[in-house]
């Protein structure tokens, strides 16, 4: 599949949900990438970090994109939104998951990312998933000011990680869901062939 095209014409999307083998794609919840086994100062620069998921750059199956969340939820809800957003979005080399749990985010149990499925970005609005890749983003809030700014300073949607898509076995029992079963959505500069960095986003939530 041609990623670029989908993200340019964005009349196609890829699904991805969770899976209980490793597919290769990344996963969500459980530690951190290698990659970041030393580098906690710069992770935790301004505040406490808790690792959220990794997923392989479809661009570039040698780069992952990663998220991490302030580990403090009062943090996390009052900085949502572009440009002061507090979510940390790094999009760094293929790494294999850390043995350290310097990030980790105890009540989330790891799940692997499932191979993609193909479908029309119209379709996807009537499915669950977990992450959204191209397409047109699918919001719980409609209001502009979400992404206006983004659009403003030449980001686009990349792909979204949908809290509604997440398996019963997730959420560790008695916790809460990190983004108040919410979304998150990511947007970058896009060129020929690749993401460019930064990666910026913000999140929605019920």
């Amino acid at each position: 599949m041609n990623c670029l095209k989908t993200l340019r014409e964005r009349k196609e999307c890829m699904i991805f949900q969770t899976s209980e083998n490793d597919s290769c794609n990344g996963w969500i919840g459980g530690n951190a990438p290698v990659y970041f086994d030393e580098l906690e100062d710069v992770v935790n620069k301004e505040t406490e970090m808790n690792f959220y998921l990794s997923i392989v750059n479809p661009f570039d199956i040698n780069e992952m994109i990663s998220i991490f969340a302030p580990k403090n939820y009062e943090e996390r809800i009052s900085k949502n939104r572009y440009p002061n957003c507090s979510l940390l979005i790094i999009n760094h080399p293929k790494t294999e998951e850390s043995k350290l749990d310097n990030f980790t985010n105890p009540d989330l149990v790891k799940h692997f990312i499932s191979e993609a499925s193909i479908v029309n970005d119209k379709k996807s609005f009537k499915e669950s998933f977990l992450i959204k890749f191209g397409g047109t983003p699918k919001h719980i809030q409609q209001e502009e000011y979400y992404y206006k700014e983004l659009h403003d300073d030449g980001f686009s949607f990349i792909f979204q990680v949908d809290e509604d898509g997440y398996p019963d076995t997730l959420i560790k029992p008695r916790k809460s869901y990190p983004f108040g079963f919410g979304a998150v959505y990511l947007y970058a500069r896009i060129l020929d062939g690749s993401i460019e960095n930064p990666i910026k986003g913000y999140w929605q939530y019920s």
